[in-house]
């Protein structure tokens, strides 16, 4: 169970698995196909930033963040293997295979929008927990096909594909469950004359998990009232449930402890960092210095 000083939340959290059918004889790619058809990611913002606050630090939310990029709108995200025929497939290509294909590179996710006019790419975290395999010898999601069984009977939630040190990598990664991601606002553009969609630098990242909690608790108090005067308006009373559950302030302090930590290390190591500069900046006035001459001082003379 991940848990600090201040917070925790259970480990139930970090089984993405859970849920998902317990077959006889192993998985088959019909098996497969049939779970698929019934799974789908997380989606709404209040998720995401819920997602992103279980990291302990913004380095460890960096390294499951990826992108998904479209030629339609990004919502809740599946496989193209189960999507209904006619619908236009979010990688930009005319195949349907077993997995969601990401990377890590925004820029590239961006190109992935088929013949359409207008575009779509939006942030996608690999949930902490997700169990991840690199497969460098297989560079596309469609190559996957004739091992996914294999995959599923290892429990594998998604996996990275070829060499990312690369210098035209795609840099992506498969998912083959859909409930270990956790899709982001989504930013849509115009394909033609297309304007540069980078990736999000390491200040928005930061920021990003600094106010991830509380965007968090914003959200969900916010859809409770939606809800609730709803309910309210029908019933004559409030609802039972309340805005802020414990679990969610649970999490909620989990994440300030860490932002606490966070910030006082960032803070040590700049006025270690300023430290340096001035003990290297005199250093190297006195090594570049000449010398001084003694001065003499003649004593008056006595009259």
């Amino acid at each position: 169970m991940p848990i600090n000083e201040k917070g925790q939340f259970a480990d139930s959290d970090l089984d993405h698995r859970a849920g998902i059918t317990k077959v006889r004889g192993g998985w088959t790619q019909e098996k497969v196909k049939k779970e698929l058809k019934t799974m789908q990611s997380l989606a709404e913002p209040i998720s995401f930033y819920r997602e992103i606050a279980k990291f302990d630090t913004p380095e460890e939310f960096a390294q499951h963040l990826c992108y998904h990029g479209s030629g339609r709108h990004i919502s809740n995200l599946k496989p193209s293997i189960v999507l209904p025929k006619g619908v236009l497939l979010g990688g930009g290509y005319d195949e349907r295979y077993f997995a969601i294909s990401l990377s890590k590179d925004r820029e590239m996710a961006s190109n992935f929008t088929g013949d359409s006019r207008f575009g779509s790419v939006a942030p996608v975290l690999l949930r902490r927990g997700t169990i991840i395999k690199k497969i460098p010898e297989i560079s596309d999601s469609s190559q996957l096909t004739d091992i996914i069984s294999d995959l599923w009977n290892e429990g594998i939630d998604a996996v990275i594909l070829g060499d990312h040190n690369k210098e035209h990598s795609e840099r992506e990664i498969s998912v083959l469950n859909p409930k270990c991601i956790s899709v982001g606002p989504s930013e849509s553009f115009q394909v033609y004359n297309k304007r540069k969609t980078p990736s999000f630098t390491a200040e928005e990242i930061e920021d990003l998990w600094l106010n991830s909690a509380d965007k968090y608790k914003e959200l969900a108090i916010k859809n409770w009232e939606a809800k609730n005067k709803i309910f309210k308006e029908k019933n004559g009373r409030d609802m039972t449930s309340k805005a802020w559950s414990e679990k969610a302030e649970s999490l909620y302090q989990y994440h300030q402890f860490n932002k606490d930590c966070y910030l006082k290390r960032k803070e040590e190591l700049s006025q270690q960092a300023e430290s340096n500069s001035i003990t290297d900046f005199l250093l190297s006035k006195t090594h570049n210095q000449a010398p001084s001459e003694s001065i003499k001082i003649k004593s008056p003379k006595l009259k």
